[in-house]
Order: C-alpha cells, then structure tokens, then sequence
C-alpha cells in the first residue's frame, strides 16, 4: 500500500539519486580533491539508501512505511542509476581524463544487488530464520566495514592524512542534503513523520555498498584512499541523523509526542494504525500537533 504514496516516494528517489550526487559535484567544485576522492563520492553519493536507515526512521518515529518502501526502490533502481550518475558526473568533472572500468562497476553493482534480493527472497521464504539472515547480513556487513578501515588504515593514504578541505568536501554533501529534502518535502506537502523519513533516507547512504564498489574499481595503488571516503562520510551521517531526529521530535515532527520521556520516544512504538494513518497524517502536516500513539508498527 505505500507504494501508493507516489509523490513521497518519488521525492525521495529523486532526493537520492539527483540531490545528493549534484550536492556531491558542487562539494567538489567548492574543494577540488584528488580524481579517486571526487569518484568515490559520487559512488557513495549515488548509492541506494542503508539498511539501516529503516531503523533510523524507526528510533527517529518517522513514517517507517515510506522508509521501507524508498530503501527497496533505491536498492532496485541503482543497478541503473548509479553507473549513469558517475559516468555523467565524472565526464562533467574530468571529461575524459578518468579511466574507469564501467563494465567491472556494473558488475558488482549487479553482484552487490543480487545479493540483497536474495537475502529479502530468503527471508520471506524462511520467515522463521530471518532473524539469523538479518544477523548474518550485520555480521558481513560489519566485516566489510573493518576490511575497509584495515584497507585504508594500512595504505599510504590513511584518514587522518588528509587536509581539512578534504573532510569538508565529503561532509557537505550529507549535511545540507538533510536540510534540502527536509525543507523540500514540506513544501511539496508531505506530513512531517514523512519529510522526516525522506531526509534520513536521502543523505542515509549504503556505505558498506559503496565500499564494495570501490574496493572492486580502483587499482591497488588507490584503493586505501578510496575506502577512506565511504568511511568518514559513514561517521558524518552517523553523527547528524541522531541530532536530526532529537530536533525533528522536539520541534513536533514525528510520530512521537514531545511529551514523553526521551526513553519512551526511543523505545516506545507510536508508528499510526492501518486506519489511523490517514487521518493522523493529515493533522501532521508542518505543525506541531501531537500525533495519538499507537502501539502497532506499520
């Protein structure tokens, strides 16, 4: 049924897939860096939204429906997406001068992506083994984490190496695309909790996905600076959604009324009822009216 909200989730596509690498390019411009730091922001930029931006909206009581529906069509329409953006963006940035292995990129994103539908088939097929399959998929997905910190730890071009420019080229990106699609999904009318999801899920990237491809795209000699991209721009967006969701809950956009404790706003469950829904999110449109709870998660 949420993929009947086409306008939200349609936005929020387009946060993903148009903002966020555009906000990537003008970084950039703003602070030129290195050919495989700017390349791999806009992998990273253009890569489909985290698994766990889902749980994000969820601790956050943003419309968890919406987050769940965007992830699923981000992670299907990047097979297309993401090779077009960076051979659009790279040939904008350097015309010719990149040489990369397109054929290799769509090859692991078609590998990366297979993988996640296995794992939804799988899950839904072994509903009774889902919660092993998830804790299989955070397990690899940390692993490739710490592989990624070794790779880049270890080469000669570790993290804290580089300039201060170079951290605030890949920051940008994920902090003003948060105010952007927040600000962006208000004026096109969407209730609060649901502006409040399209924002996480905008700037909320798949950084393990991202490492994948470049760890699989770059020479040796590159690889190390590579990681450190998705790496620092993982702890970026780490940082400020937590601080995004307190302020959104205070300023009355979520499921969750300021009224209640900061434990029960994290724990509690105030996603609205099938029949609530509705009507609850009418009333959520830009104000601070405090939305029923509910204790069923959509």
């Amino acid at each position: 049924k949420q993929f009947s909200k086409v306008r939200g989730i349609a936005f929020g596509i387009a946060c993903q897939f148009v903002l966020l690498p555009l906000l990537g390019l003008v970084s950039v411009s703003l602070f030129p860096q290195p050919e495989v730091t700017v390349v791999t922001l806009i992998i990273v930029t253009t890569s489909p939204g985290g698994g766990f931006s889902g749980w994000w909206c969820s601790l956050a009581n943003a419309d968890l429906a919406l987050s769940v529906a965007m992830t699923t069509a981000s992670t299907l329409l990047t097979i297309v997406a993401l090779p077009l953006n960076v051979f659009l963006y790279i040939r904008c940035i350097f015309g010719t001068q990149v040489k990369l292995d397109y054929w290799q990129l769509s090859l692991s994103i078609l590998v990366v992506v297979a993988a996640v539908v296995v794992g939804f088939a799988a899950a839904s097929r072994f509903p009774h083994a889902r919660k092993k399959l998830n804790m299989g998929g955070q397990v690899a997905g940390a692993a490739l984490i710490l592989l990624g910190l070794f790779t880049n730890t270890s080469s000669e071009d570790p993290i804290w190496n580089n300039p201060f420019s170079w951290f605030v080229a890949v920051g940008m990106p994920c902090s003003v695309g948060l105010l952007v699609s927040l600000f962006g999904s208000r004026m096109l009318g969407l209730t609060n909790p649901e502006a409040v999801a399209v924002a996480i899920e905008c700037v909320y990237q798949n950084t393990g996905f991202a490492l994948t491809i470049a760890l699989s795209v770059f020479p040796p000699e590159e690889v190390g600076a590579a990681a450190g991209v998705p790496l620092f721009y993982g702890i970026v967006e780490i940082g400020l959604i937590p601080i995004f969701a307190f302020c959104a809950w205070q300023l009355g956009w979520t499921y969750a009324p300021r009224s209640v404790r900061l434990d029960e706003a994290l724990l509690g469950s105030f996603q609205p009822t099938e029949g609530a829904s509705s009507a609850e999110g009418e009333g959520q449109k830009l104000s601070s009216d405090k939305p029923r709870r509910s204790s069923a998660l959509c």
